[in-house]
């Protein structure tokens, strides 16, 4: 059986961007946009890897993007956490159970992410099957 496409989204972040935004804003905007478990992989010995949280940051607005527009409203930045897998990968844990059960509602079954870092910027992408 094969699963039919109910989104796609991509968002690019610039790293010395969020680098920028955390030195200005510290915790305060860590603890809005990234839960307890993603700012622990994103902060080491008290500093926080830039280019991981951007691409969190851009894989969060990718997924935005492909949310149906019905289940848009229930999405927050903190609704999803962007965690790993055990081979490494990055997944998407929706942590919001509103949002989960409009997902399945609109027929989502899987969220499929790939995060790729370069010098400057990170890219994200995000399907919805």
């Amino acid at each position: 059986m094969s699963m039919a496409i109910k989104g796609i989204g991509v968002d690019i972040a610039e790293i010395s961007r969020l680098s920028k935004i955390v030195d200005r804003y510290g915790e305060k905007f860590l603890g809005r946009v990234y839960t307890v478990a993603e700012a622990e992989l994103c902060v080491c010995a008290g500093r926080a890897h830039a280019a991981r949280l951007a691409g969190r940051f851009a894989a969060k607005e990718a997924f935005y993007k492909a949310l149906p527009a019905e289940a848009q409203p229930l999405s927050s930045w903190k609704s999803i956490q962007v965690l790993a897998d055990g081979a490494g990968r990055p997944r998407v844990d929706v942590c919001d159970e509103r949002l989960r059960r409009a997902l399945s509602d609109c027929g989502v079954a899987s969220v499929h992410l790939s995060i790729s870092h370069e010098r400057t910027h990170c890219v994200a992408v995000v399907v919805l099957e």
